[in-house]
Protein backbone atom coordinates (compact mmCIF):
# COMPACT_ATOMS: atom_id res chain seq x y z
CA UNK A 1 0.00 0.00 0.00
CA UNK A 2 3.55 2.51 0.22
CA UNK A 3 2.86 3.37 -3.23
CA UNK A 4 -1.41 4.28 -2.91
CA UNK A 5 -1.45 5.41 0.73
CA UNK A 6 -5.33 5.12 1.43
CA UNK A 7 -6.39 8.60 2.36
CA UNK A 8 -8.56 7.66 4.84
CA UNK A 9 -10.82 9.65 7.28
CA UNK A 10 -8.70 10.92 9.31
CA UNK A 11 -10.98 9.04 12.48
CA UNK A 12 -10.90 5.88 10.44
CA UNK A 13 -7.97 3.11 10.26
CA UNK A 14 -6.59 -0.02 9.53
CA UNK A 15 -7.65 -3.00 11.27
CA UNK A 16 -6.16 -5.66 8.96
CA UNK A 17 -5.07 -6.29 5.90
CA UNK A 18 -3.51 -9.02 3.76
CA UNK A 19 -0.49 -8.87 0.69
CA UNK A 20 -3.08 -10.03 -1.94
CA UNK A 21 -4.89 -6.28 -1.57
CA UNK A 22 -7.30 -7.00 1.27
CA UNK A 23 -7.99 -4.97 3.76
CA UNK A 24 -9.91 -4.77 7.10
CA UNK A 25 -11.55 -0.57 8.13
CA UNK A 26 -12.62 0.33 11.28
CA UNK A 27 -14.89 2.96 10.66
CA UNK A 28 -16.53 5.37 12.65
CA UNK A 29 -19.88 6.35 13.22
CA UNK A 30 -21.33 9.65 11.05
CA UNK A 31 -18.83 8.35 8.50
CA UNK A 32 -20.39 7.11 5.04
CA UNK A 33 -19.21 4.04 3.14
CA UNK A 34 -19.45 5.71 0.17
CA UNK A 35 -20.53 9.39 -0.91
CA UNK A 36 -23.77 10.35 -1.60
CA UNK A 37 -24.23 11.88 -5.03
CA UNK A 38 -26.45 13.93 -3.75
CA UNK A 39 -24.50 15.60 -1.32
CA UNK A 40 -21.46 16.77 -1.99
CA UNK A 41 -20.29 17.71 1.68
CA UNK A 42 -21.21 14.32 3.15
CA UNK A 43 -18.29 12.66 5.30
CA UNK A 44 -17.38 9.43 3.64
CA UNK A 45 -14.42 6.48 4.44
CA UNK A 46 -11.82 7.94 1.96
CA UNK A 47 -11.09 12.03 0.71
CA UNK A 48 -11.12 10.84 -2.87
CA UNK A 49 -13.33 10.68 -5.42
CA UNK A 50 -15.97 7.51 -6.24
CA UNK A 51 -16.65 5.55 -9.33
CA UNK A 52 -19.97 4.70 -8.50
CA UNK A 53 -20.34 2.34 -11.84
CA UNK A 54 -17.00 0.49 -10.79
CA UNK A 55 -17.97 0.97 -6.68
CA UNK A 56 -14.75 2.28 -6.14
CA UNK A 57 -12.38 5.21 -4.24
CA UNK A 58 -9.94 6.01 -7.49
CA UNK A 59 -6.89 8.56 -6.32
CA UNK A 60 -3.38 8.95 -7.68
CA UNK A 61 -0.37 11.59 -7.99
CA UNK A 62 -0.90 14.14 -10.47
CA UNK A 63 -4.64 13.36 -11.05
CA UNK A 64 -4.07 9.53 -12.59
CA UNK A 65 -6.41 8.21 -10.50
CA UNK A 66 -4.19 4.57 -10.85
CA UNK A 67 -5.02 3.76 -6.94
CA UNK A 68 -8.31 1.80 -6.13
CA UNK A 69 -10.39 0.71 -3.65
CA UNK A 70 -13.17 -1.66 -4.26
CA UNK A 71 -16.22 -1.74 -1.87
CA UNK A 72 -17.54 -5.01 -1.59
CA UNK A 73 -19.86 -4.60 0.85
CA UNK A 74 -21.74 -1.29 3.46
CA UNK A 75 -22.12 -0.88 6.52
CA UNK A 76 -24.97 2.42 7.91
CA UNK A 77 -23.34 5.04 8.29
CA UNK A 78 -24.51 5.85 12.00
CA UNK A 79 -23.19 1.65 12.37
CA UNK A 80 -19.39 1.73 13.45
CA UNK A 81 -16.82 -1.35 13.30
CA UNK A 82 -15.48 -3.70 10.08
CA UNK A 83 -15.70 -3.00 6.89
CA UNK A 84 -14.32 -5.06 4.43
CA UNK A 85 -12.53 -3.60 0.79
CA UNK A 86 -10.13 -5.00 -1.67
CA UNK A 87 -7.39 -2.84 -4.13
CA UNK A 88 -7.66 -5.42 -6.44
CA UNK A 89 -10.91 -6.04 -8.58
CA UNK A 90 -11.02 -10.01 -8.60
CA UNK A 91 -9.93 -10.27 -4.93
CA UNK A 92 -13.41 -7.73 -4.65
CA UNK A 93 -15.16 -10.21 -6.89
CA UNK A 94 -14.77 -12.96 -5.11
CA UNK A 95 -15.76 -11.09 -2.23
CA UNK A 96 -19.12 -10.04 -3.52
CA UNK A 97 -20.00 -13.21 -4.43
CA UNK A 98 -18.94 -14.09 -0.52
CA UNK A 99 -21.75 -11.74 0.09
CA UNK A 100 -23.71 -12.57 -2.63
CA UNK A 101 -23.86 -16.53 -0.93
CA UNK A 102 -23.86 -16.10 2.58
CA UNK A 103 -20.16 -17.19 3.07
CA UNK A 104 -19.61 -14.64 5.31
CA UNK A 105 -19.95 -14.68 9.26
CA UNK A 106 -20.80 -11.30 10.52
CA UNK A 107 -20.98 -10.25 14.30
CA UNK A 108 -22.64 -6.76 15.56
CA UNK A 109 -23.16 -5.66 19.13
CA UNK A 110 -25.97 -3.62 20.14
CA UNK A 111 -27.08 -1.74 23.04
CA UNK A 112 -30.96 -1.66 23.19
CA UNK A 113 -33.82 -0.71 25.45
CA UNK A 114 -34.79 -3.92 27.30
CA UNK A 115 -37.66 -5.07 28.90
CA UNK A 116 -37.48 -8.81 29.78
CA UNK A 117 -38.97 -9.62 26.43
CA UNK A 118 -38.11 -12.90 25.75
CA UNK A 119 -34.83 -13.44 22.84
CA UNK A 120 -36.27 -16.56 20.65
CA UNK A 121 -33.58 -17.04 18.19
CA UNK A 122 -33.53 -16.92 14.69
CA UNK A 123 -35.46 -13.95 13.97
CA UNK A 124 -37.18 -14.22 10.76
CA UNK A 125 -39.10 -10.79 8.34
CA UNK A 126 -39.96 -10.28 5.36
CA UNK A 127 -38.39 -6.71 5.02
CA UNK A 128 -39.28 -4.16 2.35
CA UNK A 129 -37.49 -0.66 1.44
CA UNK A 130 -39.81 2.04 1.08
CA UNK A 131 -39.44 5.95 0.55
CA UNK A 132 -40.78 8.50 2.98
CA UNK A 133 -40.33 11.94 2.16
CA UNK A 134 -37.12 11.08 0.13
CA UNK A 135 -35.43 9.09 2.76
CA UNK A 136 -35.14 5.29 2.99
CA UNK A 137 -37.30 3.54 5.35
CA UNK A 138 -37.61 -0.43 5.93
CA UNK A 139 -41.25 -1.98 7.22
CA UNK A 140 -42.61 -5.61 7.31
CA UNK A 141 -44.37 -6.92 4.45
CA UNK A 142 -45.29 -9.81 3.23
CA UNK A 143 -44.22 -8.90 -0.45
CA UNK A 144 -40.66 -8.06 1.35
CA UNK A 145 -37.52 -9.77 1.40
CA UNK A 146 -36.37 -12.68 4.00
CA UNK A 147 -34.54 -11.34 7.01
CA UNK A 148 -33.07 -13.51 9.40
CA UNK A 149 -30.97 -13.05 12.38
CA UNK A 150 -29.38 -15.31 14.79
CA UNK A 151 -29.88 -13.29 18.58
CA UNK A 152 -28.76 -13.83 21.83
CA UNK A 153 -28.37 -11.28 24.85
CA UNK A 154 -24.85 -11.13 26.51
CA UNK A 155 -25.33 -8.53 29.44
CA UNK A 156 -28.43 -7.16 31.09
CA UNK A 157 -28.00 -3.90 33.64
CA UNK A 158 -30.03 -1.32 34.81
CA UNK A 159 -28.95 1.90 35.41
CA UNK A 160 -29.47 5.60 35.45
CA UNK A 161 -30.35 5.21 31.85
CA UNK A 162 -33.16 2.37 32.19
CA UNK A 163 -33.39 -1.44 31.62
CA UNK A 164 -30.77 -2.06 28.97
CA UNK A 165 -29.60 -4.78 27.38
CA UNK A 166 -25.99 -6.00 25.18
CA UNK A 167 -27.38 -7.99 22.23
CA UNK A 168 -24.84 -10.36 20.21
CA UNK A 169 -26.40 -10.34 16.61
CA UNK A 170 -25.12 -11.94 13.60
CA UNK A 171 -27.05 -11.66 10.23
CA UNK A 172 -27.92 -14.34 7.90
CA UNK A 173 -29.07 -11.95 5.81
CA UNK A 174 -27.79 -8.68 4.46
CA UNK A 175 -31.04 -6.71 4.04
CA UNK A 176 -31.29 -2.55 4.41
CA UNK A 177 -31.29 -1.79 7.86
CA UNK A 178 -31.73 -5.36 9.26
CA UNK A 179 -30.38 -5.27 12.52
CA UNK A 180 -32.04 -1.93 13.32
CA UNK A 181 -35.97 -3.06 12.31
CA UNK A 182 -35.67 -6.64 13.87
CA UNK A 183 -34.71 -5.38 16.60
CA UNK A 184 -37.60 -2.38 17.05
CA UNK A 185 -39.76 -4.87 16.05
CA UNK A 186 -39.04 -7.19 18.80
CA UNK A 187 -39.67 -4.03 21.39
CA UNK A 188 -35.73 -3.85 21.12
CA UNK A 189 -34.94 -0.50 20.33
CA UNK A 190 -31.11 0.08 19.93
CA UNK A 191 -30.12 3.04 21.50
CA UNK A 192 -29.58 6.62 19.25
CA UNK A 193 -31.39 4.91 16.60
CA UNK A 194 -33.03 8.47 15.17
CA UNK A 195 -35.24 6.15 12.39
CA UNK A 196 -36.97 3.30 14.37
CA UNK A 197 -35.71 3.74 17.66
CA UNK A 198 -37.15 5.13 20.95
CA UNK A 199 -36.91 9.04 20.85
CA UNK A 200 -37.79 10.14 24.35
CA UNK A 201 -35.08 7.57 25.17
CA UNK A 202 -32.31 8.83 23.05
CA UNK A 203 -32.60 12.13 23.82
CA UNK A 204 -32.64 11.44 28.11
CA UNK A 205 -28.85 9.10 26.80
CA UNK A 206 -27.65 12.04 24.92
CA UNK A 207 -28.65 14.31 27.69
CA UNK A 208 -27.01 12.27 30.19
CA UNK A 209 -24.11 10.36 28.61
CA UNK A 210 -23.12 13.11 26.55
CA UNK A 211 -23.37 10.79 23.69
CA UNK A 212 -24.98 11.05 19.88
CA UNK A 213 -24.45 8.31 18.41
CA UNK A 214 -26.50 5.03 17.15
CA UNK A 215 -25.21 1.68 19.64
CA UNK A 216 -24.70 -0.85 16.65
CA UNK A 217 -21.24 -2.01 15.95
CA UNK A 218 -20.22 -4.13 13.79
CA UNK A 219 -17.75 -6.49 15.69
CA UNK A 220 -16.32 -9.16 13.47
CA UNK A 221 -16.28 -10.95 10.02
CA UNK A 222 -15.21 -13.73 9.33
CA UNK A 223 -15.01 -15.15 5.86
CA UNK A 224 -12.95 -18.23 3.27
CA UNK A 225 -11.75 -17.11 0.43
CA UNK A 226 -8.25 -17.82 -2.07
CA UNK A 227 -5.56 -16.11 -0.87
CA UNK A 228 -1.88 -16.29 -0.84
CA UNK A 229 -1.81 -18.92 -3.94
CA UNK A 230 -3.85 -21.41 -1.25
CA UNK A 231 -7.71 -22.07 -1.16
CA UNK A 232 -10.38 -21.63 1.49
CA UNK A 233 -7.86 -20.02 3.89
CA UNK A 234 -10.46 -18.59 6.87
CA UNK A 235 -9.55 -14.45 7.47
CA UNK A 236 -11.27 -13.02 9.85
CA UNK A 237 -10.91 -9.40 11.40
CA UNK A 238 -12.36 -7.88 14.75
CA UNK A 239 -13.20 -4.64 16.31
CA UNK A 240 -13.35 -4.24 19.79
CA UNK A 241 -16.23 -2.99 21.73
CA UNK A 242 -16.24 1.03 21.89
CA UNK A 243 -15.81 2.99 24.87
CA UNK A 244 -19.32 4.12 24.70
CA UNK A 245 -20.81 1.23 24.73
CA UNK A 246 -18.86 0.09 27.92
CA UNK A 247 -19.51 3.05 29.65
CA UNK A 248 -23.48 3.11 29.12
CA UNK A 249 -23.60 -0.49 30.38
CA UNK A 250 -21.72 0.10 33.43
CA UNK A 251 -18.72 -1.79 32.79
Amino acid sequence: MTACSLPLDKLCSIIKQHPDGLLAIEKVPGVLTHPNPKENKSRSLLKCPFDYEKECYVWGKENRQDCKLFLVHRIDSATSGVLLASTCPQLADQLKKAFEERLVEKTYYAVVNYHGVSIRSPWKDCLKKTLVCGKIRVISSKSGMNAITLAKIKQKTHNQYGNLALLKLMPQTGRTHQLRVQCAKRRLPILGDRTYGQFNLNRKITKLSKTNRLFLHSAKIKVKLSLGGQSNVTWEAESSLPTEFREILGQ
